[in-house]
């Protein structure tokens, strides 16, 4: 409960912080029923929906990876300059306002009215919103509240977002059984405008940004996305922290897909069961992990030695349980699975924030960005290429080489001096432009 209360606090007393946490929440709520209740609507290239943890194939996990992550991962270095160089705090409003008048016109005119290309186009700007709104919360949450708090903040901000996604996708599915997906996407939209809304209330979410003009700015993009990747590569905190993440999501996003596959073949296909499993479990051991993750922060001596436990925890229970084909081990696994997932995310995300000046938090969650893409490609490839050959059996497979990876990736913690050592600020971070 100790944490609990310690959120609580945090979001009665930080106004910005509470601001904040109410425009991430409601933009991720606002995408579960928004994308729950257009991704199984859409039909382009030659794909029937777009959900991508409720992919019933590799192939078709492949062709959804490489139609919804490619484009936005060309654009996420740009994005990540503008994070950094513009008003944050508008740049939330109109990460959701945007979206939400998107939707709402859609919503209004009709699905069956606008064509599958104005769908598929409005759910790329669903995730691509969100993805703007998680990055720019990442680079802000570090002026909301005090540097001793950021723990807790990250605990609250990756726990609250997963259970207000999780939420507004469950709605979603119910809904769907009695609502025709007008009414939903509509109550979308609606969630949207009100994050925008919380993103105005925001007082401070960066130091001050030296007015210029459209053009200037755009003139400076490349020299800042390379400024910002010598920045990430020459600090050690961050660039082990980015790569870890990207290890770690790659887990993830493997994992899932594949207890989706296994779980849709022991239930039928029940889409509320699936999800129960996939969903469900990972969020009840993301909650067991928000609870401990202040308690167990103070009992490492850094932020790391967290990062590498947390990733053991998820790749021995892949490991052990990936293979077992019994709805109660697969609920199990998600649920060790979110747990180590969740307190390696909010570690990793806490390190960066350490790391780096406010200058240059926005390129590095673009490039977080990148990795969380990336991830999803290889995911879905290494699914495409052995899961007809192996099943199951490439889960567990796929937890053991984590493990491998994590044991390469602690050597390199060792030699950067992450594990040795009081948790102090990188000395090579906090560069200003």
């Amino acid at each position: 409960m100790g944490m609990l209360k310690q959120g609580a606090s945090l979001l009665v007393k930080q106004r910005d912080f509470s601001f904040l946490m109410g425009a991430q929440f409601l933009a991720q709520a606002g995408d579960g029923l928004v994308q729950g209740a257009l991704a199984k609507l859409i039909v382009f290239g030659g794909q029937k929906g777009f959900d991508v943890e409720g992919a019933r194939s590799p192939d078709e996990l492949l062709r959804i990876v490489l139609y919804i992550f490619i484009p936005y991962t060309i654009i996420s270095p740009f994005l990540g300059v503008v994070i950094d160089r513009w008003d944050r705090r508008r740049l939330l409003f109109v990460a959701n306002g945007l979206r939400a008048v998107v939707i709402a016109l859609i919503g209004l005119v009709g699905t069956t009215s606008v064509g599958d290309l104005a769908l598929f186009l409005a759910f790329l700007l669903t995730l691509a919103s969100t993805r703007v709104v998680l990055a720019t919360k990442s680079a802000a949450l570090p002026e909301t509240v005090d540097r001793t708090a950021l723990v807790e903040a990250n605990a609250l901000s990756q726990f609250g977002g997963a259970i207000f996604q999780l939420g507004g996708a469950g709605v979603a599915i119910v809904a769907a059984t009695v609502l025709d997906a007008e009414p939903i996407v509509l109550a979308g939209a609606l969630v949207y405008g009100a994050g925008a809304f919380f993103a105005l209330g925001i007082r401070r979410a960066g130091e001050p940004r030296v007015k210029s003009t459209f053009m200037l700015e755009v003139a400076r993009v490349a020299r800042n996305i390379l400024d910002g990747v010598q920045e990430v590569a020459r600090t050690p905190k961050a660039a082990a922290s980015i790569t870890t993440y990207f290890w770690l999501r790659l887990l993830w996003s493997f994992s899932i897909v594949g207890i989706g596959f296994v779980s849709r073949d022991l239930l039928a296909n029940d889409d509320l069961g699936v999800l129960l499993i996939t969903g469900g479990a990972g969020a009840a051991g993301a909650a067991l992990g928000f609870m401990m993750a202040n308690r167990l922060s103070e009992r490492v001596s850094t932020t790391a030695q967290l990062v590498l436990a947390a990733s053991a925890i998820a790749g021995v229970a892949v490991a052990v349980l990936g293979a077992l084909e019994l709805p109660l081990t697969l609920g199990l696994l998600t649920f060790c699975l979110g747990f180590g997932f969740f307190l390696g995310k909010i570690s990793l995300d806490t390190m960066v924030q350490e790391a780096l000046g406010d200058n240059f938090r926005g390129r590095a969650f673009s490039l977080y960005d990148i990795a969380y893409n990336l991830a999803w490609v290889v995911a879905a490839a290494i699914m495409k290429l052995l899961w007809d050959g192996l099943g199951p059996v490439l889960i567990s497979a796929m937890g053991v080489a984590f493990l491998i990876g994590v044991g390469a990736i602690g050597v390199w913690f060792r030699r950067a001096g992450l594990l040795g050592a009081p948790l102090t600020a990188e000395s090579g971070g906090g560069s200003q432009l």
